[in-house]
């Protein structure tokens, strides 16, 4: 009887022991935890869904030291067969991406990744296993690192388009493989239960992946969900959360004609491969000492706010921020975003903490926005609350399919009011700068991270404005910076914002 088992994780990140760098002790996570449940014979298959080489302290670390390539190291000790490539994966440039492939023993599977020519680099594979059972499997990434990603990272490929490019792959697959197996860097744009629109951008198509391709699996990755296996127009798919939280196990048997598929998904736990751990514990010392470095000692601790709160009033951490970037650029105008971690600071600061409250190693980029363009943008980010029977929350198309408080922005040098009990795209009620009410032909100079100035979180209002300053310094090392100057927190610039319901 033939059969086949495949394991899957994805969004791992660069987290690859089990902690957060964040809290102390060992986590259920990391790719070391997800390994030791990784049990290979001949028809086992290991697969990885992209965005491996950026993301944790570790590998920002090693940004700036030469040492071992930890993720490389972790993920041929883990016996991954087959990898696709994410977003985040070309952060650092193609060229520094190929010197971490050309040590993987993994295959590297992403049919939409092409030379200028439109040739692909890495193309769609077939796994014959011990049993004679052969496995078509096709890796895709979401074309939207078109609009993040710096130009010069992508310097002499193409990112084109997964549904088209993967339409006659598949075919060929479907022709001479048992069983065909997508690997999607990218999410769901609708709601797999109501088939209700979830997004209206191509950022995330795995829906229509199931709708269009003729696959047995597909695997998804990009929005960190927690997505369980089920059946969507006869495919099966599933979705694993980031930092290796959980992993994925699919058993494939063939009853006469037919394949069956168990799919299961459940915790990494908090048994490590002891194998990993070993590789990586002189790095991890290394790290761990470079985190806990002392920054300054501030007169009291910042404590620790909820993003609905910070939503509207901020704190002193988003305010620092802002004062950063005003002080580098001299703008008018600050954009600082929340984002998904803990917002709060020790007294005794060190840089485990300034990462944590700024975790993007983006940079620092200044536009120039009319008017009209800033209170579009505001709009969009006014969507960010709803009132449920009269009380404020976080509007759940922030929540699901992704958490995305890092898409919402505190404006810092202007004054603005959002009135919730109004409509979406009609609740900036209320826009002034130097006390005059903003007009839609007013030009404005604002500075913002790199992600949300090339677009990030659907704010083509300021990706379309013209940009005047872009610069190569992380906004983290510029946090870093401010401490060599002062000791203390700014007590400027404050944020002039009410929210109304």
């Amino acid at each position: 009887m033939k059969h086949f088992k495949l394991y899957y994780t994805s969004d791992v990140h660069g987290y690859l022991l089990p902690t957060d760098y964040i809290q102390s002790g060992n986590r259920s996570l990391g790719m070391a935890n997800a390994a030791y449940n990784f049990h290979k014979d001949g028809n086992t298959i290991i697969i990885d869904g992209g965005d491996m080489y950026q993301g944790s302290p570790m590998l920002q670390y090693l940004q700036q030291h030469q040492d071992i390539d930890a993720v490389t190291t972790a993920m041929n000790l883990a016996g991954y067969d087959y990898v696709t490539l994410g977003n985040h994966d070309f952060n650092y440039g193609y060229h520094a991406l190929e010197k971490h492939l050309s040590q993987l023993n993994a295959t590297v599977i992403a049919e939409n990744v092409t030379d200028s020519n439109g040739e692909t680099l890495y193309p769609a594979q077939i796994k014959t296993l011990a049993d004679g059972t052969t496995v078509g499997l096709i890796g895709l990434v979401t074309d939207y690192i078109n609009i993040w990603e710096n130009p010069e990272h992508l310097a002499g490929i193409r990112i084109e388009s997964p549904r088209i490019k993967a339409q006659k792959t598949v075919m060929y697959l479907r022709e001479n493989a048992d069983v065909v197996v997508g690997v999607y860097h990218g999410g769901y744009e609708r709601d797999l239960v109501t088939g209700q629109q979830l997004s209206q951008t191509d950022e995330n198509i795995a829906y229509q992946l199931t709708e269009q391709l003729d696959l047995d699996i597909l695997l998804t990755g990009h929005q960190h969900g927690n997505v369980a296996p089920q059946v969507v127009n006869g495919v099966l798919t599933l979705q694993m959360p980031n930092q290796a939280r959980m992993y994925a196990e699919i058993i494939g048997t063939k009853h006469d004609t037919e394949w069956v598929f168990n799919a299961t998904t459940a915790s990494v736990g908090h048994t490590a491969r002891p194998d990993i751990v070993a590789a990586l514990a002189p790095l991890n010392e290394r790290v761990q000492r470079w985190l806990d470095q002392p920054i300054t000692q501030l007169t009291s601790a910042i404590p620790l706010a909820q993003p609905l709160a910070l939503a509207q009033f901020g704190n002193d951490i988003l305010q620092w921020i802002a004062h950063v970037e005003l002080s580098a650029t001299q703008a008018d105008i600050a954009l600082v975003s929340l984002n998904n971690n803990p917002s709060e600071l020790p007294a005794n600061l060190t840089l485990r903490q300034i990462l944590q409250n700024y975790p993007f190693d983006n940079t620092l980029v200044t536009k120039r926005v009319s008017g009209l363009a800033l209170k579009t943008a505001l709009e969009h980010t006014a969507d960010y609350f709803v009132l449920e029977s009269g009380k404020l929350t976080v509007n759940p198309s922030w929540l699901y399919p992704k958490v995305e408080h890092y898409n919402y922005d505190l404006a810092f040098g202007i004054s603005y009011t959002i009135d919730v009990k109004q409509p979406v795209g009609q609740r900036i009620t209320e826009l002034s700068f130097d006390g005059q009410a903003v007009a839609d032909s007013d030009l404005f100079t604002v500075a913002m991270n790199s992600y949300r100035a090339a677009g990030g979180g659907d704010y083509t209002a300021y990706r379309d404005a013209e940009t005047i300053f872009s610069g190569d310094e992380t906004i983290q090392d510029m946090l870093v910076s401010y401490f060599k100057a002062h000791n203390q927190l700014p007590e400027t610039p404050k944020l002039q914002l009410k929210v109304i319901y």
